[in-house]
C-alpha cells in the first residue's frame, strides 16, 4: 500500500488501512480485520492512541472524516463516494428519520407515520399562499377564461353548448388553473428552499433521505416528483400508490355508507362533485378524453401539489404530523365547494396525506388521486354506454337516502 500522505508515525506504529470492496482492511501486528467504512475513523483513532503520545501529537490530528487523503493515503476516484457512504451509515435508517428499520415497509407501524419536514418558511407565507392560490384559482376559472371565450365569440350558454364544448371549456380552465397554481407555489417556495439548501446541514436540520435528483431541494424533501426507486423500501412511491389505490374504494365507500346511515346528505343537501361531471357525459371519444385529462391528470397534479406538497408539509412545522394530515385533508374537501361531498373528500384526503407522509414523493398521491377520479369517470361513461341515464341515476341515489 502506498504511504504517500500518511503520517510517518503510523508506519512505525505497525498498522495500515487499505480500502477493499467489502469495507476497510485494518492490518496491524496482532491481527488483520475488515471493518465497515463507518467504523474506520474510530478504529484509526484508537490505533493512534495505542501507538503512544507521538502518534497523538501529530499535526494532522483534525477529525479524520475531513482528511480522506491522510487517512487512506493516495486518494482513489471512489474515495468521495466512500466518504459519503460513511456519513450516510451514521444517520438513522430511511424509515422516517427516527431510526426505524428500513428493510420493511412497516405498513401497520403507526410510529412510522410521524415524519415531518424541515419547513423554511413561516405561517404568514402559508396562510397568504393558500389565500393567493384560491384567489387565482377562482379568478382564472370563473373570470379570465370565460372572458377570453366571450372575446373570441364562443358561447358558453348551457342551451347552445354541447357536451363536447363543455368538456373542452373545462379542460382549458383546468389547464390554465394548473399552470398558474404551480407557478404561484414555485414563487412562494423557491426562495426559502434555495436559502435553506445553501446552509450547512448542521444548521438546516438533519439531512433528508429524499430520492430527488435535485440535490438542493432533495435534502428538504419538498415537491419531489421522482419516478425512480418505485418499489425501494421503505418509501417506494409505487408501492404506496398501489396500496392507496386498493384502499381508496374501501375508505370512500365506508364513509359514504356512514354518512348515508346518519342522514348527513339530507341535512346539508346540495349537489356533489360528480353531478357536474354527469352533465357533460356524452358518448363520444373527445368528450371522454377531455374529461379524463381534467380529472385523471391535471386536477390531481394541481391539488396534490397544493394540499400535500405545500399545505401538509408546511403545517408539520406548527403541529404534529397527524394533525397536519387532518387539517390539509379537510381543506382539500372544503376547496371542492360541495358540503355534500365534504366527508368523503376529506376521507380520501386522509388516505392521500398518509400515503405522501410515507413515500415523501408527490407521485404517490397523484397516482392514487388520478386513478380514483379516472375510475369514477370511466364508470359513468360505461353506464351511459349501457343506456343508463346517469343524471337520473345520481338523482335517484340521492333521493334513495331520504
Amino acid at each position: 500500500m502506498p504511504n504517500s500522505g500518511l503520517p510517518r508515525n503510523r508506519a512505525t506504529a505497525g498498522w495500515s488501512m487499505i480500502q477493499r470492496s467489502g469495507g476497510i482492511l485494518v492490518d496491524w501486528p496482532l491481527r488483520r480485520s475488515l471493518v465497515s467504512p463507518a467504523l474506520a475513523p474510530r478504529v484509526a483513532q484508537l490505533l493512534c492512541f495505542a501507538a503512544g503520545p507521538k502518534a497523538q501529537q501529530q499535526p494532522d490530528s483534525e477529525p479524520l472524516l475531513t482528511q480522506p487523503a491522510k487517512l487512506w493515503g493516495k486518494v482513489e476516484p471512489k474515495t468521495p463516494q466512500l466518504l459519503a457512504s460513511s456519513r450516510a451509515s451514521s444517520q438513522p435508517p430511511e424509515g422516517n428519520g427516527d431510526g426505524q428499520d428500513d428493510s420493511t415497509w412497516g405498513v401497520f407501524d403507526i410510529s412510522r407515520y410521524s415524519g415531518s419536514w424541515q419547513v423554511p418558511w413561516g405561517p404568514g407565507r402559508v396562510a397568504g399562499g393558500i389565500a393567493l392560490w384560491f384567489g387565482s384559482f377562482v379568478g382564472v376559472g370563473f373570470v379570465l377564461v370565460p372572458q377570453l371565450y366571450r372575446m373570441g365569440g364562443i358561447s358558453l350558454s348551457p342551451m347552445d353548448a354541447s357536451a363536447e364544448d363543455k368538456a373542452t371549456f373545462t379542460l382549458v380552465c383546468q389547464a390554465a388553473e394548473t399552470v398558474v397554481s404551480l407557478a404561484l407555489i414555485r414563487v412562494l417556495t423557491a426562495g426559502p428552499i434555495a436559502e435553506a439548501a445553501s446552509t450547512p446541514p448542521s444548521s438546516a436540520g438533519p439531512p433528508s433521505t429524499s430520492t430527488s435528483s435535485q440535490p438542493s431541494e432533495g435534502r428538504l424533501d419538498f415537491f419531489v416528483y421522482d419516478p425512480r426507486r418505485a418499489f425501494s423500501r421503505p418509501r417506494g412511491w409505487a408501492f404506496w400508490a398501489l396500496l392507496g389505490m386498493v384502499a381508496s374504494p374501501a375508505v370512500v365507500g365506508s364513509v359514504a355508507a356512514l354518512m348515508s346511515a346518519v342522514g348527513y346528505e339530507q341535512v346539508v343537501g346540495g349537489k356533489g362533485t360528480v353531478d357536474g361531471v354527469a352533465g357533460m357525459i356524452d358518448l363520444d371519444l373527445p368528450t371522454y378524453l377531455s374529461l379524463l385529462a381534467v380529472t385523471g391528470v391535471l386536477a390531481p397534479v394541481l391539488e396534490e401539489t397544493v394540499f400535500r406538497g405545500f399545505l401538509l408539509t408546511s403545517l408539520t412545522r406548527f403541529m404534529p404530523t397527524w394533525a397536519a394530515v387532518v387539517a390539509s385533508s379537510v381543506s382539500f374537501g372544503l376547496a371542492h365547494l360541495s358540503t355534500r361531498d365534504l366527508p368523503v373528500l376529506s376521507a380520501l384526503g386522509l388516505l392521500l396525506g398518509w400515503s405522501y407522509v410515507r413515500s415523501r414523493n408527490l407521485l404517490t398521491p397523484i397516482v392514487i388521486h388520478g386513478a380514483w377520479n379516472s375510475a369514477v369517470l370511466s364508470l359513468l361513461f360505461w353506464l351511459a354506454a349501457e343506456g343508463v341515464d346517469v343524471q337520473q341515476l345520481i338523482s335517484d341515489l340521492h333521493d334513495g337516502g331520504n
